[in-house]
């Protein structure tokens, strides 16, 4: 609820010419004398502590906009600046470990797919049994073999972009881009290049399937799968966290608003000198103005 006091308290009186008091004692009536004539002169009350004068709401919602925690700060409000400011570094360190986690267990499972899995085995499969087993008809040659070792995997996608009998949905991604660690290790049609593979001829060449898609899938691929989708965890949770940072930044700047605008309407006072005429004589009187709202 707010509550308006003015308060009118007449400090002293002096007269023109020989200083008398001319005032009759009966407060009513002194007050309503010395209401009428115009203000000859206003000089300014200094403000309470903390209040330098009025300030404009929308620079206050501007700057917490910016930087949460600012507009309450000019203000005075400053409790609320330092919960604002201290909850946008709390989200921005925790988006920051997040990410970094995120990169760390990128890096380590690009190592281990890197170690593990290779793309010339896979050609081998296909050379050797892939288009017996699922089709279409292909030939790699030693060239093409050399071609592939070097990531270039050209002679691979073009066997894959044909009609199988099953699965192979997917072209083997360009080496080092984000979607080739992430499809060695999501899709059965990429089993054949884990090193984990059987190879029960010990040459190299992964076994035959015998047609079975989802059979025979390496558990190293399953654990790589399962170190990516952790990975992709924490960037997620980093990516949760920068929303959160964005939120904060939005609810401060309303609260800066509202902040300076509460700011302005706390106390506002003024002090002035009146020459009254009371009684056919000019008298300087010395008024307080003081307005509080709560």
């Amino acid at each position: 609820m707010k509550r308006y006091f003015i308060v009118a308290f007449v400090c002293f009186s002096v007269t023109a010419l020989c200083g008398e008091k001319k005032l009759s004692g009966n407060l009513r009536l002194d007050l309503l004398a010395v209401s009428g004539d115009t203000l000859a002169r206003t000089t300014p009350l200094q403000m309470p502590d903390g209040h330098e004068g009025k300030k404009n709401p929308f620079y206050g919602g501007l700057y917490s906009l910016v930087l949460p925690g600012a507009g309450q700060y000019e203000a005075g409000r400053y409790t609320k600046a330092t919960i604002f400011i201290a909850i946008e570094a709390a989200l921005i360190t925790y988006s920051l470990v997040q990410q970094h986690k995120g990169n760390i267990k990128t890096q380590e499972f690009e190592k281990y797919a890197d170690a593990h899995w290779s793309a010339v085995r896979y050609a081998e499969w296909i050379n050797t049994y892939g288009v017996a087993d699922y089709g279409p008809n292909i030939t790699f040659t030693p060239q093409d073999l050399a071609a592939v070792q070097n990531n270039d995997f050209s002679k691979i996608n073009s066997w894959e972009s044909g009609v199988h009998k099953l699965g192979f949905t997917h072209l083997l991604p360009k080496y080092g881009e984000q979607q080739y660690f992430e499809l060695i290790g999501k899709y059965n049609q990429y089993k054949f290049g884990w090193d984990t593979y059987p190879d029960a001829n010990n040459d190299g060449i992964p076994d035959s399937d015998n047609g079975r898609y989802d059979d025979m899938i390496p558990v190293q691929m399953q654990n790589y799968a399962k170190e990516r989708g952790k990975a992709n965890d924490y960037y997620y949770t980093a990516g949760f966290v920068v929303g959160m940072i964005v939120i904060n930044h939005v609810v401060s700047a309303l609260d800066g608003y509202l902040s300076t605008r509460s700011y302005n309407k706390e106390i506002s006072s003024s002090v002035g000198l009146d020459m009254k005429d009371i009684g056919g004589s000019k008298e300087l009187f010395s008024e307080l103005h003081l307005s509080i709202q709560f």
